[in-house]
């Protein structure tokens, strides 16, 4: 099984470099892919290579790739795209414009993790470095097959049922109007499916590992916490946080200020993150552009350690039994009690965390439990089901 690390933080915190720079060192032994995410691509820069939209070789056992959105959402959804199309210029709407809006919010986001899931299935690369959008990108992409798999889950099944039975039915009756045809259906299917095993792989903390990359500033820090509390609602695990273009200590006078912020800062990051990986990269001479000079960021960065390894192991959340109850434990550091929402439907147990929502599926053996208490302690939330 492919090993996959996905680096993510705010926009400029060097977030590509630190990608370009981890998939140089594990290539040495590896064969490893950096795939660019962000719309904005800069691996090309950073590597100082030509890259395409499909995986290109920079040197042996290294290989990069910048995703080309058009391509890669007619690559993977080409039914559903067509039929949506057909369906839009049947109402009315021109062809260049109906071609358009057939790609549907969440389809960019769901055909990056597809890539990720078509290399682990044929089993191309032992390592899948993941340059990430900006933070909030990412947790779009990282939310999306929770989502769309319970739209599915809840609506296809019914919808394609009522559709195979209707459709003789109806067909005299609609003028001429699309109806999905048993290939639609099935590219669903395996959309579905897909999105389900890629959801597992990357929460998966034995497979995946997210990284947060940050810079020594307040806001680069405090969108990091949030973006770790998110990570972890979402079940995904967080192994390491990197701490990005720190002034060295021979920087002079005119940064003395700078540096003192920083360590100010750096001692925040300590104590907010204690428990996981913490690694320091520092501003070189010039900036780290092609792989001899991505390999000494790395090798400093990582001092030592090998990027491959999993820094941490533990499981964002987990159920507990106590005497008749069931606790479930979510790991979240930063959340607050007045921005948590909590509450049952069905077999689903919903939590809020100002806007981000995560549908946590109850087993079958606990799914009639109702929650009867909740309380933060050591940075988890204890929500007792009774």
């Amino acid at each position: 099984m492919s090993r996959v690390i996905l680096y993510t933080g705010k926009g400029g915190v060097g977030k590509t470099s630190v990608a370009a720079a981890t998939a140089a060192m594990i290539s040495k032994n590896r064969k490893t892919l950096v795939m660019s995410t962000d719309p904005a691509h800069s691996l090309s820069d950073s590597l100082k290579f030509d890259i395409g939209s499909e995986p290109t070789k920079i040197e042996k056992n290294l290989y990069a790739q910048e995703i080309n959105i058009n391509q890669a959402i007619n690559q993977h959804w080409e039914d559903l795209k067509e039929y949506l199309t057909a369906l839009f210029q049947y109402q009315g709407i021109d062809p260049i414009s109906a071609d358009e809006i057939a790609i549907l919010p969440g389809f960019e986001e769901a055909t990056y993790l597809l890539y990720i899931n078509d290399y682990i299935k044929e089993d191309s690369f032992d390592t899948i470095i993941v340059d990430s959008a900006p933070t909030g990108e990412s947790l779009r992409l990282l939310s999306f097959p929770e989502v769309m798999t319970w739209y599915m889950d809840k609506i296809f099944p019914i919808g394609r049922t009522a559709a195979k039975i209707a459709r003789p039915l109806v067909r005299p009756f609609t003028g001429g109007m699309p109806l999905p045809s048993d290939r639609v259906f099935k590219s669903a299917e395996t959309l579905y499916k897909d999105l389900l095993n890629i959801q597992e792989i990357m929460q998966n903390p034995e497979i995946t590992s997210i990284r947060l990359v940050t810079n020594a500033d307040h806001m680069s820090f405090n969108e990091t916490k949030r973006a770790y509390t998110y990570l972890l609602l979402y079940g995904y695990p967080v192994d390491a946080v990197i701490v990005n273009k720190i002034y060295r200590d021979n920087t002079g006078d005119f940064f003395k200020a700078w540096r003192e912020s920083q360590n100010e800062i750096l001692n925040d990051i300590n104590a907010a993150f204690g428990d996981i990986k913490i690694m320091r990269g520092y501003l070189m001479e010039r900036e780290p552009l092609g792989v001899n000079e991505l390999l000494k960021f790395g090798m400093e960065l990582y001092d030592g350690e090998d990027p491959y390894n999993i820094f941490k192991h533990e499981k964002p959340y987990e159920f507990e039994k106590s005497g008749d109850n069931t606790i479930l434990k979510v790991k979240l550091p930063f959340a607050e009690k007045g921005e948590t929402n909590l509450f049952k439907k069905a077999g689903e147990l919903i939590i809020e965390v100002k806007n981000w929502r995560r549908i946590v599926y109850l087993p079958q053996t606990i799914s009639e439990k109702e929650p009867t208490g909740a309380e933060f302690k050591n940075g988890y939330l204890y929500i007792t089901l009774s």
